[in-house]
């Protein structure tokens, strides 16, 4: 025979459980919290080593390795990191990010001494979409960013445009990189993420 539960009983009942689940949720998430701190360490760390040269360095060596070549300067400009780069010549690494078709997208910058030419470029996305957005991770697109200009040759600031083959052709080859084919909107994020981050 089933019990007839009052109508107060019932909401008492949902709310000490909800209550109890979202205590629960709680304490995993900050029991969770340092190791995805860590972890989040650990994928930036990676991230800027693979830009200034270093390959595919292990999740286990990636911080000793960072801390050892990295250090940090002045977080109000726009270089907020001085890195001595794979190639034995030291670099200004600059933290971007932007928005892609899908979600973010972000990477990290190596400039040289000058602050104007690009040595060094990694980017990432949270969900482009695979064989078209995703493209902007392949060395295939960040190759071309090595050597490009932020400045024209007046001295102007034109950023490093992503633009398709044959547009603007007014904007010379040493501030201009390729647009992924089929990628026009991530393309585009990337273009105007470059753009806003040196202002």
């Amino acid at each position: 025979m089933m019990k007839n539960f009052s109508t107060p009983y019932i909401y008492f009942y949902l709310i000490v459980l909800v209550t109890v689940i979202a205590i629960g949720l709680t304490a995993v998430s900050l029991g969770l919290k340092p190791r995805r701190e860590f972890n989040q360490r650990v994928e930036k760390a990676q991230q800027i080593l693979c830009a200034a040269g270093y390959g595919d360095v292990s999740k286990e060596m990636a911080v000793a390795k960072f801390d050892a070549v990295v250090q940090t300067i002045d977080n109000q400009s726009k270089a907020c990191y001085q890195i001595h780069c794979a190639d034995g010549t030291d670099g200004h690494v600059v933290e971007v990010h932007g928005n892609g078709l899908w979600g973010p997208i972000w990477g990290y910058i190596i400039l040289e001494e000058d602050l104007n030419t690009i040595k060094g470029v990694v980017f990432a996305h949270k969900s482009e979409t695979p064989g078209l957005g995703d493209k902007i991770t392949e060395e295939a697109f960040t190759a071309q960013f090595i050597g490009k200009k932020l400045h024209n040759a007046q001295g102007e600031y034109t950023s490093v445009r992503v633009l398709p083959k044959g547009k603007n052709p007014s904007i010379a080859p040493e501030n201009r990189v390729d647009a992924i084919t089929g990628a026009t909107l991530t393309s585009k994020g990337v273009d105007a993420m470059i753009m806003q981050s040196f202002k």
